[in-house]
């Protein structure tokens, strides 16, 4: 018997989100499955992958070719909606799920429910987007699971991290509104001119960002006397964040999000896992991740800089920001989210 063919589906390959969870899916599901990625567009994550896992489909007649040549048992299409057109034109071959992981405006597509005929089944990563899902009736088009996002075992290595002289107050994301990189620059500017220590702001991101983007980031860090020694990564290999984030922990430094949602949080799960605390926006699944005390009111930019500094100088408080680690080691552990996987693509199968 062949086995099981299945296809994921993703408007682009770019680090961090999405193409990351593939990546670290792919050597456990690869096991059991034959696994292929469609990606529209590759931003520099596609060659992270195994030759030949990768395809890319620019256009509506070769996201519609890929998946009739594939002939897939299941098509896993992750908030991109023209894969499920693609998919439907193509002949509807095996089973459709959806995942959702997005929390930005793309979100919208989830209102058209005409176009989920024939959806098996939904997967998204936390209990909040399980509960949006279920507010939005998705639960009466297909069941729901929950598979949170996983980190695999480079992320659990130990770590050398060099010495600094300075400690960094890092900020990560696209460089757009969701993430919000204007507030943040504007609280590690406000944080950098009220510590007695040698602070310096790092931004990392930004690399599909649009020209008048980067030029405003640039112009920022250019022309505020505190924020001059700052550096912008504006694109870094995936297999080197761990040890971004354990320099960043181990120099005093602190991760700062000022996100406006979050499905799951992965940078935040991320830097608490190697060391680095972290001081982030109420808001999304945040709250089943982070400790009460590093979260702030959305939209309360003083507290935000407030909780900043005190990360910085409190070694007690940075030692209690760090008190979920063993709860996020444990939930993003492979095998545990790859079981919860493994479970619903079973599921799906024996629909077939």
């Amino acid at each position: 018997m062949s086995r099981p063919r299945i296809v994921f589906c993703y408007r682009y390959g770019v680090l961090g989100g999405v193409s990351t969870q593939l990546l670290n899916r792919y050597p456990h599901l690869s096991d059991e499955y034959d696994v292929t990625v469609l990606y529209e567009a590759d931003h520099g994550m596609a060659g992270n992958f195994p030759p030949g896992v990768v395809r890319m489909t620019p256009s509506a007649d070769d996201r519609v070719q890929a998946i009739r040549e594939l002939r897939p048992d299941i098509v896993v299409v992750i908030d991109s909606p023209r894969f499920i057109a693609a998919w439907q034109e193509a002949g509807e071959p095996g089973r459709l799920v959806l995942e959702v992981h997005t929390t930005t405006p793309n979100l919208a597509y989830l209102r058209d429910q005409g176009q989920f005929n024939g959806l098996t089944h939904i997967v998204t990563v936390s209990e909040y987007m399980e509960r949006m899902l279920r507010d939005q009736g998705l639960g009466d088009v297909a069941p729901i699971s929950i598979v949170p996002n996983c980190l695999d075992d480079d992320w659990r290595a130990d770590a050398n991290p060099p010495q600094l002289n300075e400690a960094p107050i890092a900020w990560v994301g696209k460089l757009d509104g969701h993430k919000r990189w204007r507030t943040a620059t504007d609280i590690m500017d406000t944080v950098c001119q009220s510590v007695g220590l040698d602070v310096v702001p790092l931004i990392i991101g930004g690399y599909t960002a649009p020209a008048h983007q980067v030029q405003a980031l640039t112009t920022k860090l250019a022309t505020f006397p505190s924020l001059s020694r700052g550096q912008w990564w504006p694109r870094l290999e995936y297999r080197n964040m761990p040890a971004v984030y354990s320099t960043i922990g181990f120099n005093g430094g602190v991760l700062l999000s000022t996100t406006t949602n979050e499905s799951f949080g992965m940078s935040v799960a991320e830097a608490l896992i190697r060391g680095c605390p972290v001081i982030a926006p109420a808001v999304g699944a945040l709250p089943e991740i982070l400790p009460a005390e590093a979260m702030y009111a959305q939209g309360d930019w003083d507290a935000a800089a407030a909780l900043t500094r005190q990360a910085l100088l409190d070694s007690d408080f940075r030692t209690r920001l760090l008190s979920t680690v063993p709860q996020v080691a444990e939930l993003t552990r492979p095998v545990n989210a790859l079981a919860a996987y493994q479970k619903m693509i079973n599921a799906t199968l024996e629909k077939i």
